[in-house]
């Protein structure tokens, strides 16, 4: 869920001074326990292509803004990689509701319309924290301000004990910037809409996570010729 300028529409939400925020990183990777952002173009130009490694778009829904106190409520995970010709290709797709285990506020459905009926029957983040873990499976994980929503997935792992393991990550809002300067907006759907691309970005996990993995690989296919 990304404003105008790419930020998480939770900032305008709760008041959050968005001149504050850190440009985002096109990449980034784990080190000694903290995300490092790259710069390019040394993610896609090292010795292993990115044409033959394989990704995970990831997008989330949530309780509010900080991974501290908030939740997941939503989740969306879809595996690709390219092809021998370059084609961009879906593995496999997941997307379920979450219940949080506590209450949604009011100002967080009216962004994403999920509610606390819609949750009720839905599984804890504990039930299914296995299968998230084997679906990011030493793979890149993609996504829109991908740190926000890494950081939710990486507290609820951290309060099931399980392990998840991610080590590699890749913003497309920082690879936007690069790839496309100067564009009037950076929210998800605009964003996708100008370059071109189908957008299915609708403040739902699903559509926000195909979009996302369309963007990724327009950027940086664009990116790759500044390699």
């Amino acid at each position: 869920m990304t404003d105008e300028k790419g930020a998480p529409l939770w900032t305008s939400l709760f008041g959050e001074r968005r001149e504050a925020r850190t440009p985002p990183a096109p990449w980034y990777k784990k080190e000694r326990g903290a995300w490092k952002g790259l710069s390019w173009p040394l993610p896609a130009c090292d010795e292993e292509p990115w044409e033959a490694r394989h990704y995970v778009a990831l997008d989330v829904e949530t309780t509010g803004l900080y991974a501290e106190t908030g939740k997941i409520v939503e989740i969306a995970l879809v595996r690709f990689f390219f092809d021998e010709e370059g084609a961009l290709s879906e593995e496999d797709r997941f997307s379920t509701l979450i219940n949080p285990n506590t209450d949604i506020p009011a100002q967080a459905s009216r962004i994403h319309g999920i509610t606390n009926e819609d949750v009720s029957n839905a599984p804890l983040f504990k039930d299914i924290a296995s299968k998230i873990a084997s679906v990011c499976d030493h793979r890149v994980i993609v996504g829109h301000n991908v740190l926000f929503d890494i950081g939710f997935l990486e507290k609820e792992f951290l309060r099931t004990g399980i392990e998840g393991g991610f080590q590699e990550c890749a913003d497309t809002f920082g690879m936007a910037k690069l790839a496309f300067p100067s564009m009037p907006s950076y929210n998800l759907g605009k964003l996708a809409f100008a370059v071109g691309l189908q957008s299915d970005a609708q403040h739902r996990a699903l559509g926000d996570t195909l979009t996302c993995m369309r963007l990724f690989a327009a950027s940086i296919r664009a990116l790759t010729n500044k390699c």
